[in-house]
């Protein structure tokens, strides 16, 4: 019984926080070459946000998709002078504002 009332008051939370998010937002992976974009937010744990800003993605940066490999490929993208190379697991969790 505890589990269960944790677990809505979780859900609840989590849903809270993706209407806070602006609406119009997009997975990184949806994203075709060409299509710029700003990160506006991260979903994930400490580790994945260290390792998104170990990358040099920040929250407000602009990035550019340069290339895309079907739907469990890569994602090559552009901030900046840097490319990247994203697995679709980790752009699942980027959410982008198109520009």
């Amino acid at each position: 019984m505890i589990h269960a009332r944790f677990a809505q008051r979780k859900r609840s939370r989590m849903h809270g926080q993706r209407n806070r998010v602006n609406s119009s937002y997009v997975e990184l992976s949806e994203l075709r070459p060409g299509q710029k974009a700003r990160i506006i937010a991260v979903r994930g744990g400490r580790g994945f946000r260290e390792r998104f800003s170990g990358m040099g993605l920040h929250i407000g940066s602009e990035m550019e998709v340069l290339q895309s490999t079907g739907s469990n490929g890569m994602i090559l993208i552009k901030t900046g002078d840097t490319r990247l190379m994203i697995g679709h697991g980790m752009a699942h969790k980027i959410l982008l504002q198109l520009e």
